[in-house]
């Protein structure tokens, strides 16, 4: 199963790709592919990543069978190059992107609500009258991800029991549940209870 950021990326370029002047060159990844026969990439291109730091949002109550929010930082990096204004080559395809991105609900994440955090642009390199700049969107994501996706392990009841809910009062159990057992009994032999 792929992680929920590597989903959420392919969903970002294949909702940009052909609706911007980068046409079909959106890419995920930190670097854009550079064909055989080319020395540089051709642009204007967009770069999707999500190497900012993730935020835990806030986590289920249950012990078990619980899950964590985590707000997932979606950087969208516009690249062009231009003889005239480079800033208005890339403020176009700012707009282009953040209309397309307006109101969006990506498939598989309906609760997360893509929503643009800040844009920067940065310093534009020079190569004679050629001129290269880069601006970045970072969108903030939502979503949430199982955690301690197993049944407790003091809780030997039928799977539909109320008393699977993972609270268990008066104390913690120690950790060692295979995340593999989701919806069994955890086979921890001898967990130990703590007296709160």
């Amino acid at each position: 199963m792929p992680h929920p950021r590597s989903l959420i990326r392919a969903a970002f370029v294949d909702r940009l790709k052909d609706t911007t002047p980068a046409e079909e060159r959106v890419h995920a990844g930190r670097l854009m592919p550079i064909g055989d026969e080319e020395t540089e990439p051709t642009l204007p291109a967009i770069v999707v990543h999500t190497r900012d730091r993730e935020e835990l949002q806030q986590r289920s109550p249950s012990g078990w069978n619980g899950f964590e929010e985590r707000l997932c930082i979606v950087s969208v990096i516009c690249i062009a190059q231009s003889f005239d204004d480079i800033d208005t080559e890339l403020d176009d395809m700012a707009a282009a992107v953040e209309a397309r991105l307006q109101s969006w609900v990506i498939p598989g994440f309906e609760s997360s609500d893509p929503h643009l955090i800040d844009t920067r642009s940065e310093d534009p390199e020079f190569s004679g009258s050629l001129t290269t700049g880069a601006t970045t969107l970072r969108y903030g994501v939502k979503y949430r991800t199982p955690f301690r996706d197993c049944s407790n392990p003091y809780v030997q009841e039928e799977p539909d029991s109320i008393y699977r809910s993972g609270a268990y009062p008066g104390g913690q159990v120690t950790a060692g549940c295979p995340a593999g057992n989701t919806g069994e009994a955890c086979p921890i032999g001898d967990a130990e209870l703590f007296s709160q």
